[in-house]
């Protein structure tokens, strides 16, 4: 499994702070800083991948 499937899993199960998401991906044996992550994710927001919400979590975006 790859990080990033790990990842856009992650997002579909519910709404996560960075910190929330890098502890569930070292759970899965992933080691990401929070800094990578949190820019990995603003990258997903701008290809319209993901969602940020007002409350600084992230989620997946609806098929």
């Amino acid at each position: 499994m790859n990080i990033d499937y790990s990842l856009h899993k992650i997002l579909e199960s519910g709404k996560h702070t960075p910190s929330e998401i890098q502890g569930l991906l070292q759970e899965q044996g992933f080691k990401i800083s929070l800094e990578k992550l949190t820019s990995h994710l603003n990258k997903m927001v701008g290809l319209g991948i993901a969602s940020k919400h007002p409350d600084d979590t992230f989620t997946a975006q609806p098929h």
